[in-house]
């Protein structure tokens, strides 16, 4: 319903397996064929940072200021490590070193609405815990492009 907040229970991250190295579109991402990826906990903040530069000059109070590069953010992923899910297989085969390509993925919220994205991964880390913790793994994801989102039907 409008207005009503949203939450990110019932949210699903997939992968698209094949390299993506130009910019996507919504009209070009449901064309593709995704990866679930299984016992996420977690998808970071994206979205965009626009750098803000600025100048002073000695005859204005003011500094002068404008928007240049902008990042469309680096979100980390959390999964509870599952050496046979297809998807975190997928992840970490994307985060190897050597594949410094960009793949597009995809956050499916529970409203329907969709939101895609594009970029490297870089993992996986174990970040540790402690007794009773899950063993985790985390991803970042290198965005190369804004996000782009449906609306739900």
């Amino acid at each position: 319903m409008a207005g009503e907040a949203k939450a990110n229970a019932g949210s699903k991250l997939s992968i698209c397996v094949l390299l993506r190295n130009e910019d996507i579109t919504a009209t070009k991402c449901a064309a593709l064929t995704f990866v679930q990826v299984k016992k996420v906990g977690s998808i970071g903040e994206r979205g965009i940072n626009t750098n803000v530069v600025q100048y002073d000059t000695r005859d204005t109070l003011v500094a002068l200021k404008g928007k240049r590069i902008t990042n469309a953010g680096d979100p980390q992923i959390e999964v509870a490590e599952d050496l046979s899910d297809p998807g975190q297989g997928a992840m970490r085969a994307a985060g190897a070193p050597d594949v410094p390509d960009t793949y597009a993925f995809k956050i499916e919220r529970a409203d329907g609405s969709i939101e895609y994205l594009r970029g490297m991964v870089k993992g996986p880390n174990a970040p540790g815990g402690r007794n009773e913790d899950f063993i985790l793994n985390t991803c970042t994801l290198g965005l190369n492009q804004v996000p782009v989102v449906v609306a739900a039907p």
